[in-house]
C-alpha cells in the first residue's frame, strides 16, 4: 500500500542493544526493523535476484554477526535508505513504502494478521 504523500521519515535510530532499526514517521508512528530480517529482505540483485536469476539469500541463508550488523544508513533521494552492513554490503535500496509496510511493531503485525485473515 502506498504511503500518503505527507508521511515521511523524520528520524532513524540504530538500536544496537536490540539489533533493530527504528524509524520515526511524520504521522507519529515508529517502525521497528530487526537487523537480520532487514538483511534477509535486501532487495538488491545479488541478494534477491533479478532477470529470472535466483538471488544468494533465502529463508535458509545463515548470516554471520558481521553480516547482520548495521553500521550506517545512506539516504537515497526522497524515497529510500541503503543500509551499510558490517561486511561492507551496501547495494540494497529499501523504499520508504517497503520499510513502512514491513514494520515489525506489535500494532503493524496485528494489522497485517487481521488483513490476511479477512481475505
Amino acid at each position: 500500500m502506498p504511503l500518503p504523500v505527507d508521511v515521511v521519515p523524520e528520524s532513524y535510530e540504530l538500536d544496537e542493544d536490540h539489533r533493530r532499526l527504528m524509524i520515526s514517521w511524520s504521522d507519529g508512528h515508529t517502525s521497528a526493523h530487526d537487523y537480520e530480517r532487514l538483511r534477509r529482505a535486501c532487495p538488491c540483485a545479488w541478494c534477491a535476484g533479478e532477470g529470472g536469476q535466483k538471488g544468494s539469500v533465502d529463508q535458509t541463508t545463515t548470516f554471520s554477526q558481521q553480516q547482520t550488523t548495521l553500521y550506517e544508513l545512506q539516504v537515497v533521494g526522497r524515497y529510500g535508505l541503503t543500509p551499510v552492513w558490517g561486511d561492507g554490503h551496501h547495494t540494497g535500496i529499501f523504499t520508504y513504502e517497503k520499510l513502512r509496510g514491513s514494520c515489525q511493531c506489535d500494532a503493524c503485525q496485528a494489522a497485517r494478521a487481521r488483513t490476511a485473515g479477512g481475505r
